[in-house]
């Protein structure tokens, strides 16, 4: 349907455009000029108040009095004839200047049927009517208040059954027309659907009427004082809109048999009732407007608002006190990781550790004493749980408690099992050469350097007193690289039997082992071997072993001495008894063969055909082939398993030492092992474990940078760092390697970074990696195949191979000092008298000089002394002439002339010393 235009719209009503213009500039709405088009709405509000043609004036009024639905038709018919009767007319007060006319009806008529925007009536249209309704009002007179109940006249005419209908059928009103909607001014606040009303009823000036108290009007009905405004009635939304079944008198209005209002004033929305609420929004279609957000708010929202209140401000954030309570976070953890602990956001985070000077993302790992530092200012005590601890709550997660298992084991299943012994000492004192000779062996021989630089667990069987016995024996190195290693297999042992050779007695690696022995809380048996060398001294031995604590039951003590050859094989018989009777004494050695397996991993390394192979040590229960497993962050199941001479095993039952084939990966001495119920779960704890890993490896990396040492780091960025990738044939190797090689310092102006290490042979990735990074490759009892050789030689990668340690560790420590930047000593080389000044326009002044002691050579630094004061330094002997020869050089007791390039400062007496800048070995 096409838009109209407003001169249509003139022609239509019979009026001119400028009349039309001037109403819709009435109305509210913003149009242009007489060709501009206006909306639907608007068209029905302009037919409402101009009066159609063929259309009297009367006839109009009395069809917009008598609309169906209106209230006060019904009661308005029986009062108008009352009226007539009385023949009584009161005078009728004549509107104010500037102020449309206002009819009592229309103060009458229910809330939303009055138009904003009325016009002025024609003379005379429709006197008789508003004369005749002044005088019903004005017999009235006023009434008590009605608040609370409905109007009689208004129950008069809902009883009625079709009367409004009927009245309207009579006066000619369209029965069932709808009102029209506000316009479309956007700028309004007229807007919304409202009920209908008429806009061109004759408005006289109202009567005034006794005020009403109203406690429930709010801010609604007429206020006090003020007359209305001109062409304004009630707005949207606001008094005189009535809902079915709502009372209409709320606000002071006055109605039919109703109770009286305030005096005449302008109208104000009420709270409580349609539209715009004190602090509220606008409700739709007149309807009641919301709440403000403010008083949306519940409970919750105002507590956390009073807690942000009372938080304290660090920073220019606020962080929720945290009052002294405890939070736990894993190794590793993140700013994130904290911040949903306490709920709060990690930028807030970041930016109180800015404040405390320690810069670091939200992201990133940190370590203990960072958060310590962080707790400390927001009032929190966080506690970094150990790796240990984080294992169990892991295991936890998947129904698995080992403490639980432990404690809940039952005596009548738990039987004997053998002891597990570990064998410990300084190196070259003879441990594997003893377990050799118990296992009837040559293992010495099959180790690079003579010397064991792994951990190997092998089992055993001994008769004592006419019985067999099994013992599980763990050979560890005695190298001080190994102390991981060593400090392991005292975890894992019962019994730790430590060997101290005769003639050199206590070593620093022996300290070491009986520290290890002690933290863990195993007894100890003393072998004193090598007794058949020269110049052996077992007493000797004694009386050092007693200032650690270790007192011979000769002496009084409760340490067992056993004095052996293990080459010869002498007493060896006598040290196993002595071990047997101390574990038998001492300890409580019985498991359950019927439960799943746990165990720990005492050595793992990649095989080039099996893949990864672990040497795992049952502790509990009973490993069978096909168990899903997993050790550390490797799962899988079990393919395979052997003893330590290679023969094929169907079952492991506790303290036995066996190989593990199967495994996904390669895992890290040291870690335990366990059955899992399924595959499924073997890969998940897997997974997490190797996450809790590598965030706990990132934040033992990663340093927060400091403001107070930002300086230094930048300093630091110039130091020269080794990278190294190692590589190796067992995890426990790489580990002692690694360890040793971090240990070494040579100067503040070098490092180490080992950027990559595994387990296995060298690979293109490796190199691929040192190309990258520019590092060294390691390999540690490994070598690469031809293909990878030849991609290292193309890309200048070198490759070192080493087979014992301490040779890598001499090599890379004198790599790092070949890296230090040179050291220059200043050594004085000549000094000349100048005896003679010649002075020449090509090439300025000429000394000639007497040298005095040492050679000048041309081309060395120089210095002017005169008078024995330095007068100018950093020159240089540009031309050195033996008289009209240029010379190298000139030695001592020669005269010579010089030339010192463009500086000509010289008097007869200077002295010219030269020197120059040797390089100094670093140390």
């Amino acid at each position: 349907m096409p838009k109209a235009r407003v001169y249509e719209l003139a022609k239509e009503f019979g009026v001119d455009s400028k009349t039309v213009l001037a109403k819709l500039k009435d109305m509210g709405e913003f149009v242009k000029s007489a060709s501009s088009t206006v909306e639907a709405p608007v068209v029905r509000r302009l037919k409402n108040a101009f009066p159609q043609k063929g259309q009297s004036d009367a006839g109009q009024a009395a069809a917009r009095n008598a609309r169906p639905g209106s209230p006060n038709h019904g009661s308005g018919q029986g009062q108008h004839g009352r009226a007539q009767s009385s023949g009584t007319q009161l005078p009728t007060p004549g509107p104010k200047p500037g102020q449309n006319h206002r009819s009592s009806v229309g103060g009458e008529a229910p809330r939303g049927q009055q138009r904003p925007g009325g016009h002025f009536p024609k003379p005379g249209a429709s006197q008789g009517n508003r004369n005749e309704h002044e005088q019903r009002n004005q017999s009235r007179g006023p009434k008590p208040s009605a608040m609370g109940r409905p109007g009689p006249q208004g129950s008069r005419n809902n009883g009625r059954p079709g009367g409004s209908n009927a009245a309207a059928a009579r006066h000619g009103a369209r029965p069932g027309a709808s009102a029209p909607r506000p316009g479309n001014n956007p700028f309004s606040r007229k807007q919304g659907m409202k009920a209908p009303m008429p806009s061109d009823i004759p408005r006289p000036h109202p009567m005034a009427r006794p005020t009403v108290n109203d406690s429930r009007r709010g801010r609604g009905g007429f206020r006090n004082g003020r007359g209305g405004r001109p062409g304004q009635g009630a707005r949207p939304g606001q008094w005189g809109h009535s809902r079915p079944g709502q009372q209409t008198h709320q606000g002071g209005g006055s109605r039919f048999g109703g109770a009286s209002s305030a005096p005449s004033g302008g109208f104000r929305g009420g709270s409580g009732r349609g539209g715009r609420g004190r602090g509220g929004a606008a409700g739709a279609f007149g309807r009641q407007g919301g709440k403000s957000s403010k008083a949306r708010k519940n409970r919750m929202a105002k507590r956390h608002e009073f807690q942000e209140m009372k938080a304290p401000v660090i920073g220019g954030v606020r962080i929720p006190a945290g009052n002294g309570r405890t939070v736990k976070l894993r190794q590793g953890a993140t700013l994130a990781d904290l911040a949903d602990k306490i709920n709060v956001n990690p930028a807030a985070l970041v930016t109180v550790l800015f404040h405390l000077g320690e810069m670091a993302t939200a992201t990133q790992s940190l370590d203990e004493a960072t958060f310590q530092i962080l707790g400390d200012e927001i009032g929190w005590k966080i506690r970094i749980v150990s790796a240990e601890e984080e294992d169990k709550e892991l295991l936890q997660q998947f129904d698995i408690n080992l403490d639980e298992e432990r404690e809940d084991q039952d005596d009548k299943n738990l039987q004997p099992r053998p002891p597990v012994v570990t064998v410990m000492g300084h190196v070259d004192h003879g441990k594997t050469r003893l377990l050799d000779t118990i296992r009837k062996t040559n293992t010495t021989t099959q180790e690079a350097g003579g010397i064991t630089q792994r951990i190997g667990a092998y089992q055993a069987t001994v008769t004592l007193d006419g019985e067999d016995r099994k013992i599980t024996f763990l050979d560890t190195p005695g190298h001080e690289a190994f102390t991981a290693m060593r400090a392991r297999g005292a975890e894992l042992t019962d019994v730790a039997v430590l060997v101290v050779a005769a003639d050199d007695g206590v070593m620093p690696q022996t300290v070491e082992a009986i520290n290890h022995a002690q933290a863990a809380h195993v007894p100890i048996v003393v072998a004193v071997n090598k007794i058949d060398v020269e110049g052996a001294n077992p007493q000797k031995v004694r009386g050092q072993l007693t200032e650690f604590g270790l007192v011979s039951e000769e002496y009084g003590g409760d340490t067992m001495f056993v004095d052996i050859s293990a080459k010869l094989g002498t007493n060896v018989d006598k040290l196993l008894e002595a071990v047997l009777l101390t574990a038998d004494a001492d300890l409580d050695l019985r498991a359950n063969p019927d439960m799943d397996a746990r165990g720990a991993t005492v050595e793992a390394r990649l095989d080039k055909g099996r893949g990864a192979v672990a040497t795992v040590l049952v502790q509990q229960g009973t490993l069978h082939v096909g168990d899903a497993i997993v050790a550390g962050s490797a799962y899988g199941r079990v393919r395979a398993m052997l003893d330590e001479n290679g023969r094929q095993m169907d079952a492991a039952g506790p303290s036995t030492p066996v190989q593990v084939l199967g495994l996904t990966s390669v895992p890290t001495a040291g870690d335990l092992f366990l059955v899992a119920p399924d595959d499924r779960t073997a890969r998940q704890i897997a997974e997490k474990r190797e996450a809790s890993a590598r965030a706990a490896q990132l934040a033992k990396r990663r340093k927060v940078v400091s403001l107070e040492s930002l300086k230094e780091q930048f300093a630091k960025s110039e130091v020269d760092m080794l990278n190294i990738v190692i590589k190796g044939d067992s995890s426990g190797s790489v580990e002692a390697l690694e360890d040793s090689l971090m240990k070494i310092e040579v100067s503040d102006e070098v490092g180490i970074q080992v950027i990559h290490r595994g387990v296995g042979a060298i690979t293109q990735n490796d190199v691929n990696l040192a190309t990258v990074d520019k590092a060294v490759i390691i390999g540690f009892n490994v070598r690469p195949n031809r293909q990878v050789q030849d991609l290292a030689d193309r890309e200048g990668v070198e490759i070192k191979y080493y087979s014992v340690i301490y040779n890598a560790i001499e090599d890379i420590e004198a790599a790092l000092k070949g890296m230090l930047k040179p050291e220059y000593e200043e050594v004085t080389t000549s000094h000349s008298e100048i005896r003679e000044i010649f002075r020449s326009s090509k090439f300025g002044n000429i000394a000639g000089v007497m040298v005095q002691d040492g050679t000048v050579k041309r081309g060395t630094k120089a210095r002017i002394a005169r008078n024995g004061v330095v007068t100018i330094n950093d020159l240089e002997i540009s031309s050195l002439r033996r008289f009209k020869d240029d010379v190298n050089e000139v030695s001592e007791g020669y005269e010579a002339g010089i030339n010192l390039g463009s500086f000509n400062d010289i008097e007869v007496g200077d002295i010219i010393e030269t020197y120059e800048m040797r390089e100094v070995e670093r140390k």
